[in-house]
């Protein structure tokens, strides 16, 4: 049996999953997360065991069959001679063909199936992705420092710093602050600097779900963090699509657990372009990124 890995690599988790040459899943593998900015050497053992996950899962079928190659979609790889580091790695490791892109180029195989037409992804990072008439850009994608608006560690940031609002103005405390004071079992809101400057990204992000649970409830600060990711998430599409030169009609595909998952900020998302842009089609099929290297396989088949 012959077969393709799939790898997307992001700030919290690292997936892998094995297809057939007829797009079937037939094993998965996962680890911490991918992101090789985050820590480099960390980054490459969590992919690693993510793909021998994956592999090992093959053998306990007693399938283990043959690679025919590594498809990476990994945040961070874009930088410097990350690529080729990368790729070298995974070679020497597992002795088949391995292919590093950014974890947008993967999504975007996934879900546009090698059409034109923009991918927008929130999950713990974000970033705007897309191809159009054989030019291919980029929005976003900053990380959280720089960037990474819309994105679930920007919702909790932003729920942090609505906390020291509430404190410094002398405001009484909303929902949203008893309830993240709660989680850290704290009475008093300085001491989130503690929290905020010693958690890792993604250990932030986490308290993103705080706030989906009460804009459920309507809780009016929750409500508004969601729609302003929205928002957010709609600018960095839209200086994309100029980018591009668009003026017409262009499938835009969403993905990651804030967009894919989370209503109030697809919905925002989805109302800010219809009403920017000339004429959009927004795609939120819930599809492994993964799913990206069986497209990719068969286009370098086909080139080769």
């Amino acid at each position: 049996m012959k077969y393709i890995i799939g790898v997307d690599g992001g700030a919290t988790k690292t997936e892998a999953v094995a297809y057939s040459l007829e797009d079937q899943e037939i094993g998965s593998g996962y680890s911490g997360f991918g992101n090789i900015l985050l820590n480099f050497d960390e980054a490459v053992k969590n992919i690693i065991n993510a793909i021998q996950q994956c592999i090992n899962s093959l053998k306990e079928q007693n399938r283990p069959g043959e690679c025919l190659g590594i498809y990476l979609g990994i945040a961070g790889i874009e930088v410097s001679d990350n690529i080729e580091k990368v790729e070298t790695l995974l070679k020497e490791e597992f002795y088949c063909k391995v292919l590093g892109l950014h974890d947008s180029q993967l999504a975007h195989a996934a879900i546009l199936k090698g059409e034109d037409g923009i991918i927008t992804i929130s999950g713990t990072g974000s970033v705007s992705y897309g191809l159009f008439k054989g030019k291919q850009a980029r929005t976003g994608g900053w990380g959280h420092i720089l960037g990474d608006e819309g994105s679930g560690y920007a919702i909790a940031l932003a729920a942090f710093k609505r906390m020291t609002l509430e404190e410094d103005a002398g405001w009484v405390r909303s929902e949203l602050t008893q309830t993240i004071m709660s989680k850290l079992n704290s009475d008093q809101v300085n001491d989130i600097k503690e929290f905020i400057y010693s958690a890792s990204k993604g250990e932030i992000a986490a308290f993103t779900s705080i706030v989906v649970e009460l804009a459920k409830a309507a809780e009016i600060n929750s409500v508004n963090l969601l729609k302003q990711a929205g928002k957010d998430l709609a600018i960095m599409t839209e200086r994309l699509y100029k980018k591009l030169g668009i003026n017409e009609s262009i499938n835009i595909g969403v993905s990651g657990s804030i967009l894919s998952k989370v209503d109030i900020v697809r919905e925002e998302f989805k109302s800010c372009l219809e009403r920017d842009l000339e004429s959009v089609n927004i795609i939120a099929e819930d599809v492994s990124a993964t799913q990206g290297a069986c497209y990719l396989h068969r286009k370098i088949i086909g080139q080769d």
